[in-house]
């Protein structure tokens, strides 16, 4: 690949799963307006100090081909033409997102190469079937998930709900950045949903259950699901008809690819803290008929 090739949609991939599908979804639909083929830069994950993270994507089945894609720069957000993008993108254009959707996204042309978050619905309005084919959920079931799944299936209103916690409580810093949703939200999430949904059943699905039931005290008949991966915990509760989420790309995603054409969503008006440095369009996180409280 020494030379640029013209008809090329590349993505840089970082970050957990859910922020994984959002650059994902990004380049699929970019790649299938300018009818462009996609690549994927995935180096991140041959990092030693990558964490825990792990490439996701793959479980879904999805073949990532290969290429060298500029690096995401925070603080950074231009799309227009760069002689010093590396092959196979040089002369093409580059859009690097840090916060919500940009409209710039709507006037790439290729070669084009994406680095950031891509959190908003609509850099993929209108390409929702594609981007659902692409994560077949099915793919994250395993014989350690079928007994419940097989349950949700069965429950008249399962509803899931996600408490985010994990690197979000890792310091004063990071609790003021990212935003840490505590009992006051999810009470007020469960007032709204009972108002619309007669007899649910609830399933908690947490990074750290022990805490999470401890910040729900009270809440009769609520289940914690445990014992599962992060990839099970998508496929069930993905499975649940309807959701209460966290401020979470993941338990966003969840609730996306959940099927039921009646369901209910909602999250938090409120997705980042209060030190986030970045304006935020909450309709980015709410697609038509999703409830924020």
């Amino acid at each position: 690949m020494r030379n640029a090739r013209p008809n090329l949609v590349g993505v840089n991939i970082y970050g957990g799963l859910g922020n994984q599908m959002f650059q994902y979804a990004a380049g699929l639909t970019l790649s299938e307006r300018l009818g462009a083929e996609l690549c994927f830069d995935i180096r991140h994950y041959e990092r030693k100090d990558r964490g825990d993270r792990r490439l996701g994507l793959r479980d879904f089945g999805i073949e990532l081909q290969s290429a060298r894609v500029p690096p995401f720069k925070i603080g950074r957000r231009i799309a227009t033409a760069l002689r010093l993008l590396p092959t196979p993108f040089r002369g093409g254009t580059r859009l690097v997102s840090v916060e919500g959707f940009d409209p710039r996204f709507l006037k790439l042309t290729a070669p084009a190469a994406l680095s950031g978050f891509f959190q908003s619905w609509h850099y993929f309005e209108g390409h929702e079937a594609s981007v659902r084919r692409a994560f077949d959920i099915k793919r994250l079931a395993t014989p350690r998930t079928a007994e419940l799944a097989a349950e949700l299936a069965a429950a008249r209103n399962p509803v899931a709900i996600h408490i985010r916690r994990g690197d979000y409580t890792n310091s004063p810093e990071t609790v003021a950045f990212f935003g840490l949703l505590h009992a006051e939200h999810y009470f007020a999430a469960k007032a709204a949903l009972e108002a619309r949904v007669e007899r649910p059943t609830y399933f908690l699905f947490s990074d750290d259950p022990d805490i999470a039931l401890a910040e729900l005290q009270g809440w009769q008949g609520l289940r914690p699901v445990t014992g599962f991966s992060a990839y099970e915990d998508m496929h069930l509760m993905s499975s649940c008809r309807h959701f209460i989420i966290a401020n979470s790309t993941f338990s966003w995603w969840a609730a996306w690819l959940g099927a039921a054409p009646d369901k209910l969503v909602i999250g938090p008006k409120q997705w980042f803290g209060p030190d986030y440095p970045y304006p935020v369009d909450p309709t980015d996180r709410s697609p038509p008929g999703w409830l924020m409280v």
